[in-house]
C-alpha cells in the first residue's frame, strides 16, 4: 500500500519541505537541488535531480518535488486534493529552528599558560564585546614551566607544552579536553606526556592528527593524536633535527610543510609531512636564513606566505613558499621593521592583517599584507598600546578580535580589529587578570559546518566578475549564525574579501542581505534560512577577476566562528551584453 504524501514549497523555487504521513508519525524532510538542477516535477520519473538534505525520523520511501515557485502548497497525492497554506508560518518556524542553539552548542574560549604559577587559565569570549570571562574551575594545573598553549582544531583538545626549566628534566606536554558548553579542562588519560629537552613550543597540524613540539636540545618532537581520546603517541623517527635552539613551530594550512625558528643559529628549518605518519624530511635548501634570534614563525592562510620575528633585530622577515617543495624565498623589502624585542606574529583568519607583539616596547605593532608580494605595510595607528612584557599575539578565528598575554603585568588585552583597516581598539574591561607571567594565547578554533556544496560561474571578459551559490549545514554543537552581527568572510581560490559585522542587513523576516562594495568589489550577498540548519548563500561579485583560477578551485565561508571549505569545479564564460 503506497504511504499517503503531503508535500509543501517554501519561498525558493528549488528548496522542498516534504512532508510524509503516517498512522503513526509524520517525517518532515528537506529537499535542495544536487549541483544547481532545478527541483521540477518528477513525480513520474522519480527525483533524480533533487538531494535528500535531511530526515528528522528518516524512513523516507518517496519524494515529489513540486512545481509552483514563491508559494507553499498542501497536496494529499491520495485522493489529488490541493489546500493553500501560507508561507509564513512555516518560514517563522524555520527561523526559530534555525537561529537558535541546542543544549550543547559550543561556546568560544581562550586559553593562556602561565608558567609563574604552572597553570592555564581558561576564558569564555563574549561574542559581541570580545570582554574575557574566566570559566568556571580556572586556573587549571599544568606541568612545571608550561611556556606554550595550542587548541586543537576540532576544538576538543588542548595541549601544553611544559618546559621545566627549573625542575630539571626534559620536561612535558600536558594534554586536556575542552567541555564544549563551558570551557573547563579536564586532563587526559596519561597526561602529561614525555617530551624530549626544554620544549619550547607545540603546535597542532590542521587535520588534527599530529602534534609538533620546539625543543631546546636541537629538534622537532611529532606526536600522533588520538582523534577520540586526544592522547599522544610520539611519531616513528622523533625527534627530527633542527637547528640550533628551535623555540616556535608552524605548520602550513595545507598540513604539507612544517617550519621551526631557530634563536641561536638564526634561521628557518622547513620540512615536508608525511601525510600517513607524520614523519618529518628536511626541505631542500633548509635552513633558510632569517634575522638574528628568530623567536616566532607563522604561516597566512593562503599558504603563500610565512613571517618569522628576529627579537634581536626588531623586525619580520617575510618569506614566499614555494607550493611544491616548501621552500622559502624571501620577500622584496623583508625585512620589515617592528617594535623593541618582538617575540610573537600572527596573522588574521583573511590574510589581511599581521600583528606582533613586541616584548620591551609593549606594543603590538600592525601590518596589512600585501597579497600579491606577501610585503608587509604598516597600519596607521600602529603600534598599539598593550600591558608590561607582551609575550604572545593570538587572533580569535572570526577576525574581530585580538588577544594578547602580557607576561610582565600578568594580564591578557583584548581589542577588537578593524576589518577594514586592521587597527586595533582594546575592548571594554581590557585587560583582562590572566595569571602570574603569562606567556602564551590561544583561542578555539571554527565550528566547522557540518557539510557544504557550491556551485560557481565565473565571468570573464571587459566585465570580470563571478557568481557562487553554496548550500552548507551547520554543526549540531553551532551557537548558530546571525551576520547581523558577525563578521563574514568569503575566499574563492586566491580571492578573499571580509563583509564586517553591522554589514548586513534582515531584509525580510527569513533571509540576510549585503550590497556595497570593499576593496572596489561590488558584491551582492543573500544568506537564507532554510531550517533544519540549513542555509543557501549567494554572492554577486563585479569588478574581481578570478579567469586565473584553475580546477578545482577552494571555497572558503565563514560567519562567526562557524566555517566551511568545500571544492567546485568553476565554469567560466563572458558575461552577456545587456548585464
Amino acid at each position: 500500500m503506497r504511504r499517503p504524501i503531503t508535500r509543501v514549497e517554501g519561498s525558493s523555487p528549488r528548496v522542498q519541505k516534504i512532508e510524509i504521513e503516517s498512522p503513526m508519525t509524520m517525517n518532515t524532510c528537506l529537499l535542495y537541488p544536487k549541483e544547481g538542477a532545478p527541483c521540477l516535477d518528477q513525480a513520474k520519473r522519480g527525483p533524480k535531480h533533487c538531494l535528500l538534505a535531511d530526515c528528522e525520523r528518516g524512513r523516507t520511501k518517496r519524494v515529489v518535488p513540486v512545481e509552483e515557485p514563491n508559494r507553499m502548497w498542501l497536496r494529499r497525492i491520495s485522493d489529488r486534493s490541493w489546500v493553500r497554506t501560507r508561507a509564513k508560518l512555516w518560514l517563522a518556524l524555520v527561523i526559530a529552528v534555525t537561529l537558535f542553539a541546542g543544549p550543547f552548542a559550543r561556546a568560544q574560549f581562550a586559553y593562556v599558560a602561565s608558567n609563574g604559577t604552572d597553570s592555564v587559565s581558561g576564558f569564555l569570549i563574549n561574542r559581541g564585546t570580545g570582554a574575557l570571562t574566566p570559566v568556571a574551575g580556572s586556573p587549571f594545573p599544568a606541568g612545571s614551566f608550561p611556556v606554550s598553549v595550542a587548541v586543537h582544531p576540532t576544538g576538543k583538545f588542548v595541549y601544553v607544552a611544559n618546559n621545566a626549566q627549573f625542575s630539571g628534566g626534559n620536561g612535558n606536554v600536558s594534554g586536556y579536553t575542552i567541555n564544549p558548553g563551558t570551557g573547563t579542562l579536564t586532563a587526559i588519560v596519561g597526561s602529561p606526556f614525555p617530551a624530549e629537552l626544554l620544549p619550547n613550543s607545540v603546535t597542532v597540524d590542521p587535520s588534527g592528527k599530529f602534534a609538533y613540539m620546539a625543543n631546546q636540545g636541537n629538534n622537532v618532537s611529532g606526536y600522533a593524536i588520538d582523534p577520540s581520546t586526544g592522547a599522544l603517541t610520539a611519531i616513528a623517527g622523533s625527534p627530527f633535527a633542527a637547528g640550533s635552539t628551535p623555540v616556535s613551530v608552524a605548520v602550513d594550512p595545507s598540513g604539507k610543510f612544517a617550519y621551526a625558528a631557530n634563536e641561536t643559529s638564526g634561521n628557518v628549518s622547513g620540512y615536508s609531512i608525511e601525510p600517513s605518519t607524520g614523519a618529518l624530511t628536511a626541505i631542500a635548501g633548509s635552513p633558510f636564513t632569517a634575522g638574528s634570534f628568530p623567536r616566532s614563525v607563522v604561516v597566512d592562510p593562503s599558504g603563500k606566505f610565512a613571517y618569522v620575528v628576529n627579537a634581536f633585530d626588531g623586525d619580520v622577515s617575510g618569506y614566499r613558499i614555494d607550493p611544491n617543495t616548501g621552500a622559502l624565498t624571501t620577500i622584496a623589502g623583508s625585512p620589515f621593521p617592528a617594535g623593541f624585542f618582538p617575540q610573537s606574529v600572527a596573522v588574521d583568519p583573511s590574510g589581511k592583517f599581521a600583528y606582533v607583539a613586541n616584548q620591551l616596547s609593549a606594543n603590538v605593532s600592525g601590518y596589512a599584507i600585501d597579497p600579491s608580494t606577501g610585503a608587509l605595510i604598516a597600519i596607521a595607528g600602529s603600534p598599539f598600546t598593550a600591558g608590561e612584557g607582551p609575550f604572545s599575539v593570538a587572533v580569535d578565528p572570526s577576525g574581530k578580535f585580538a588577544y594578547v598575554a602580557n607576561m610582565d603585568s600578568g594580564t591578557a588585552s583584548g581589542y577588537t580589529i578593524d576589518p577594514n583597516t586592521g587597527a586595533l581598539t582594546a575592548v571594554v574591561g581590557s585587560p583582562f587578570v590572566a595569571g602570574f607571567v603569562p606567556q602564551s594565547v590561544a583561542i578555539t578554533p571554527l565550528v566547522p559546518f557540518a557539510s557544504s556544496f557550491a556551485k560557481l560561474e565565473i565571468k570573464t571578459g571587459h566585465r570580470p566578475g563571478f557568481h557562487l551559490k553554496e548550500f552548507f549545514r551547520l554543526a549540531t554543537n553551532s551557537n548558530g549564525i546571525n551576520p547581523v552581527t558577525e563578521n563574514l568572510i568569503l575566499q574563492i581560490g586566491t580571492f578573499s574579501v571580509t563583509i564586517p559585522s553591522g554589514s548586513f542587513e534582515q531584509i525580510r523576516h527569513d533571509r540576510f542581505g549585503f550590497e556595497g562594495s570593499i576593496d572596489d568589489v561590488r558584491l551582492e550577498v543573500q544568506i537564507v534560512p532554510l531550517g533544519n540548519n540549513l542555509f543557501t548563500f549567494e554572492a554577486e561579485g563585479r569588478g574581481v577577476d578570478l579567469a586565473g583560477l584553475t580546477n578545482p578551485v577552494t571555497v572558503l565561508l565563514t560567519i562567526g566562528i562557524d566555517s566551511g571549505t568545500t571544492t567546485v569545479d568553476a565554469v567560466s564564460h563572458p558575461p552577456d551584453d545587456g548585464r
